[in-house]
């Protein structure tokens, strides 16, 4: 190397958190920030990853600050402020926690989620008590849905415009309000889980490495307990209600229920490699498959039952792999 030229890592960290930074401003998408992130820490490791998300986290301060300064109401000029950069600092917090754990990436990824509670929880915590952050979010929902009444009666009159013609703006919030809450950790989960998957094929490939395979993915019998109890908090916060941690159930519900899923997925892969069904007839399955989910009520049939058939692994052994 010439004397006075930038090692190769640090140029390396200057691309990838360029590339993260740059995906963050594609609104809907910013999630995609995980990827750029997780390739640089498979390639040069823990500490460049680290260094990353302490760059990338001032300049989403920096940029959030700027873009809320704006607001005149202190209250909702904070509010907004916690609300944009919690999202990025979520991702960013579970990416460290990925490479800052041992063992297993599944584990890893849970202590991802993890961490994203332990920085949501104050922010709940503060903003879910402010009457005028909650009036305003009540305000824009009626807003809204006013809009769609409008936007509804110009059009001719069928069941659904009806229905939401009856609909109560409180009553729609309650409703966000809960879906959101109790789906809030796992939608993290599935953006770290995504992030790092698309990393690993694209890490891979380049390097020519072991990709992540399907087939091999082995869920631990030690789950068993979590996703049992998990469940069984979830059906006791239907029937009777549990204040303050019934939202713990529904998001760790959620997210053990798609990690089944993903080995009940993984068997049915196996097995059709075994019987010989051609790409063609895996192919169709899997798009009758997606018409299922879309449907009501019949996709329940997909959503309890391939995660009840990778949760019968633990006493049926259908594959004769080993674990991943």
């Amino acid at each position: 190397m010439k004397t006075g030229a930038v090692p190769r890592e640090w140029i390396d960290l200057g691309i990838f958190t360029a590339a993260a930074f740059i995906l963050y401003q594609f609104g809907a998408l910013f999630f995609l920030m995980s990827v750029p992130l997780f390739v640089l820490g498979f390639k040069r490791g823990r500490e460049y990853v680290l260094y990353a998300i302490g760059i990338l986290l001032g300049l989403v301060l920096l940029q959030v600050f700027i873009r809320t300064r704006g607001i005149e109401s202190g209250v909702l000029r904070r509010f907004f402020f916690v609300l944009e950069i919690v999202y990025p600092l979520g991702i960013l917090a579970g990416i460290a926690a990925v490479f800052l754990g041992r063992g297993r990436v599944l584990y890893r990824l849970l202590l991802g989620t993890a961490a994203v509670l332990i920085i949501s929880l104050p922010v709940a915590g503060i903003y879910s008590g402010s009457q005028e952050v909650t009036g305003f979010l009540r305000e824009q929902t009626g807003l809204i849905l006013e809009a769609l009444k409008t936007s509804m009666n110009s059009t001719v009159a069928t069941e659904g415009t009806m229905m939401l013609a009856t609909l109560d703006a409180d009553a729609v919030y309650e409703l966000i309000l809960q879906l959101f809450v109790k789906n809030y950790i796992f939608s993290f989960f599935l953006v770290l889980s995504a992030g790092w998957l698309v990393a690993d094929r694209l890490y891979s490939r380049f390097t020519g490495g072991t990709v992540f395979s399907l087939i091999g993915f082995h869920v631990p019998e030690l789950l068993l307990w979590p996703v049992l109890g998990a469940w069984t908090g979830v059906l006791l916060d239907v029937m009777a209600g549990i204040p303050m941690i019934g939202f713990l159930f529904w998001n760790y519900g959620m997210i053990l229920l798609s990690i089944f899923a993903l080995q009940g997925a993984a068997i049915l892969k196996y097995l059709f490699g075994q019987y010989g069904v051609s790409r063609l007839i895996q192919t169709l399955v899997v798009f009758s498959a997606v018409i299922v989910l879309m449907t009501p009520r019949i996709n329940l049939v997909l959503i309890v039952g391939v995660p009840l058939l990778g949760l019968s692994e633990i006493w049926v052994r259908y594959r004769a792999v080993n674990s991943a």
